[in-house]
C-alpha cells in the first residue's frame, strides 16, 4: 500500500463533511437531516459530538458524515492509501 499526499482541504468551520456531493448540490433544497438553513445545520451539531451521521430524506442512512478538525480553522492535507493496481482504498484528513 503506498500513502500518498492528493492534496489539501481548507477548513473555516471547524468541521469537514465526507459525503457525495451529488446529494447536496444542486438540490432544490438541503436534506431535511442537515436542516433548512447554515444555522439549523449548526444546532444539529450543538453538544459535545466530535462526528455526526446524516441520513437521506428516505430514511435510510448514509448521507454524510460531519467531522470535528479538533483545532477549529485551518489548511489540511489530505492523504490516499493506494494499492498496487493504483485503487484508493483509503482517504484520510491529517488535522495534526
Amino acid at each position: 500500500m503506498n500513502k500518498k499526499l492528493i492534496g489539501y482541504i481548507s477548513v473555516d468551520a471547524g468541521l469537514c463533511w465526507i459525503g457525495d456531493p451529488c446529494y447536496i448540490l444542486h438540490q432544490e433544497k438541503l436534506p431535511k437531516s442537515l436542516g433548512k438553513d447554515w444555522g439549523e445545520f449548526c444546532d444539529k451539531l450543538a453538544g459535545k459530538e466530535r462526528s455526526w451521521e446524516f441520513d437521506h430524506d428516505s430514511g435510510i442512512d448514509g448521507l454524510g458524515v460531519c467531522v470535528s478538525s479538533g483545532h477549529g480553522d485551518g489548511y489540511y492535507p489530505v492523504y490516499a492509501e493506494i494499492d498496487e493496481r493504483g485503487v484508493i482504498n483509503k482517504v484520510s484528513v491529517e488535522f495534526i
